[in-house]
This record gives structure tokens, C-alpha cells and sequence, in this order.
């Protein structure tokens, strides 16, 4: 392997761990902690961690799909079954971009329900990312 090939999955890697890792640290303790403060101020405190994350999730989205068109490019064995699951990560993929960017809105009374959906695509895509080891 080269080295730019190195970084680019290093970089790949880092911009998941960055997003989904986010979501769920945001859904499994930032959410159920603010339930014990008065309702003004979670919904204060809620908004500055969005805006705080949102240009963390857009860069991440930014850095996942340049190492991701790289990766793709320079992978050597592309079987049916590569890309079947291929196809379902891109799709997985484009919920958690779309959903994480809707997320950071200020003032968003679905945000626990679309931080679910970001861990629980986020963890398939990861289950399926260790999968192209194998395919």
C-alpha cells in the first residue's frame, strides 16, 4: 500500500469516527443529561451544540465523500458482492449526510429521533464497511 492510499483511509476512517462518534455521544449524553435542566436552557444549551457541530459534521461529510470517491478509485477487486453492499453503504451513507446536517438546525424538536437514525445507519455502515475486508 502507498502512503497516500494510507492517509486517505486514515482520513476516511477519522471523518466516521468524527460524525457518527458525534451523534452518538450527542444522542447518548448530551441529550439525556440536559433532561434534568429546566426547559429554557436545554433548549439554549441543545441549539450551541448543534452550532457547534454542524461545521464539524459538514467537513466530515466533505472529507467522507473526497477519501471515499479515492478509496473507491483505487481499490484493486471490485466483485458483484462488493457492490451490492457497496450500493446499500451509499445509500446509508447520503441518510446519515442529510440527517446530520438537519440535525444541527437550531430550535429542532426531532433531534433525539434524527440522532437515532444517524447512530443506527452509522453502525451499519461501519458493520459493512469491515465487511469489504472479506469481499
Amino acid at each position: 500500500m502507498d502512503y497516500l492510499s494510507f492517509v486517505m483511509l486514515a482520513l476516511h476512517v477519522l471523518g466516521a469516527v468524527a460524525l457518527v462518534g458525534g451523534a452518538i455521544m450527542w444522542r447518548y449524553g448530551a441529550v439525556p443529561g440536559l433532561q434534568s435542566v429546566d426547559e429554557g436552557i436545554r433548549s439554549r444549551v441543545d441549539s450551541a451544540i448543534a452550532a457547534a457541530w454542524r461545521p464539524i459534521a459538514i467537513s466530515a461529510i466533505g472529507g467522507l465523500l473526497i477519501t471515499g470517491i479515492y478509496n473507491l478509485m483505487h481499490r484493486p477487486v471490485q466483485t458483484k458482492t462488493f457492490h451490492m453492499l457497496f450500493g446499500i453503504k451509499m445509500l446509508l451513507a447520503l441518510h446519515v449526510f442529510a440527517v446530520a446536517i438537519l440535525a444541527a438546525r437550531p430550535n429542532n424538536d426531532r433531534r433525539g429521533r434524527q440522532l437515532t437514525g444517524i447512530v443506527i445507519s452509522g453502525v451499519v455502515i461501519v458493520v459493512i464497511s469491515a465487511a469489504f475486508r472479506w469481499v
